[in-house]
């Protein structure tokens, strides 16, 4: 019972949070200046204004340009910073072009990775993708991972490069030591400056081995997660159909709330660290900020699974049906996760619709057992 109470009072904290602006649409564009941090999903989104604090925004495309006194975390299929940041950035997606510039550290990973010449990042640089281009300035390190690699800007301190081709192009500059790891010598131009050594630490190609891990994992995810669907649905039925019934009519709210809460969770995590209550009450809500990322993820896979024909949302009662089609949506939506442009944004996307749903829900609850 305690365990309960504390995870709807984790709810209520978070739903009344007012220290945050949210904006929900399909074309979203944040102007005015903005005095508190901004949590913004949609199918296109453009922050455009000023922020005093950070910015957290998924969708399908993402741009934020102005100014940003905090940090910046995006994920979407095209996400594009041109943004003056104070602190540190974090992007994910399809394509990144980072253009603006960065007080701090810089993260990002996706298909294709740029710093542009316009770029600057005043502490370490961790990059990684299929192709990572670096034109702009790292102000720290550098470290990269890709098939391929591109360096043509300027690195104030050592650069760390693991890819299966590696070009160090005319105008680089290195102001510290060069060690790549890949199967052959990387392309260093005439051109190219590097103030230390430079180490070539040679790797194997396993692409076979590699491979069959992959899919050994890929089999055992997919099993584990079929298993904890199965189970959750055949314990909880109604708690299922009435979770995928709220995706179905409160799209929008619940992916704005599952925004909110995959965000705001850990900061709570880490104020519950500082404060002289303790660890405990912080672990708690950190395996119940896990259970709802599981949870979530299964419910919008569920709700997927509600879309086959002659399938109805509110139907509990055919649990072979709904079980059946669980089974077959989800291979499907994790092959369509692959895809590298849209794939990890369908995920993300299906995971904060659940978390919202699940949420809405337990608050829901919470309200009558409090009326009652």
């Amino acid at each position: 019972m305690q365990l309960r109470r504390l995870a709807l009072l984790s709810v209520l904290l978070l739903m009344h949070c007012p220290s945050y602006a949210q904006h929900i649409g399909e074309s979203v564009r944040v102007t005015g200046e903005q005095a508190e941090d901004v949590y913004v999903a949609g199918g296109t989104v453009d922050v455009y204004a000023p922020v005093h604090g950070d910015v957290v925004s998924a969708g399908g495309r993402v741009t934020v340009s102005g100014h940003v006194s905090g940090d910046v975390m995006a994920a979407g299929g095209s996400v594009t910073v041109s943004a003056t940041v104070d602190d540190d950035v974090r992007l994910a997606g399809g394509d990144i072009t980072l253009t603006g510039s960065v007080g701090d550290d810089a993260i990002a990973a996706g298909g294709n990775v740029t710093l542009s010449p316009r770029a600057t990042v005043g502490g370490r640089a961790w990059l990684g993708g299929g192709r990572v281009d670096v034109a702009g300035t790292v102000g720290k390190g550098l470290r990269a991972s890709g098939g391929r690699i591109l360096l043509s800007g300027t690195v104030n301190g050592d650069a760390t490069l693991k890819g299966r081709e590696i070009s160090i192009l005319d105008g680089a500059v290195i102001n510290g030591n060069l060690v790549y790891h890949s199967p052959q010598a990387a392309q260093i131009a005439d051109g190219a400056v590097i103030r230390g050594t430079v180490t070539h630490e040679p790797v194997e190609s396993h692409t076979g081995r590699i491979v069959a891990v992959v899919a050994g994992v890929g089999l055992v995810l997919l099993a584990s997660l079929a298993i904890t669907g199965v189970a959750w649905f055949m314990l909880f039925p109604r708690q299922v159909s009435a979770t995928v019934m709220r995706i179905r009519t409160s799209p929008w709210p619940s992916l704005g709330l599952g925004l909110a809460f995959f965000a705001a969770t850990p900061v709570v995590i880490s104020v519950l660290f500082m404060m002289v209550v303790g660890w405990l009450p912080a672990l708690v809500v950190g395996v119940l900020y896990l259970l709802l990322l599981l949870a979530g993820f299964l419910a919008g896979i569920f709700y997927v699974a509600s879309l086959a024909p002659g399938l109805p949302a509110q139907d509990g009662q055919s649990r072979t049906r709904w079980i059946v089609a669980f089974l077959i949506a989800m291979p499907v939506v994790l092959l369509l996760g692959l895809i590298p442009l849209l794939g990890c944004l369908l995920l993300f996307v299906l995971l904060l619709l659940g978390m919202g749903a699940l949420v809405i829900g337990l608050y829901r609850q919470y309200q009558s057992q409090a009326a009652a």
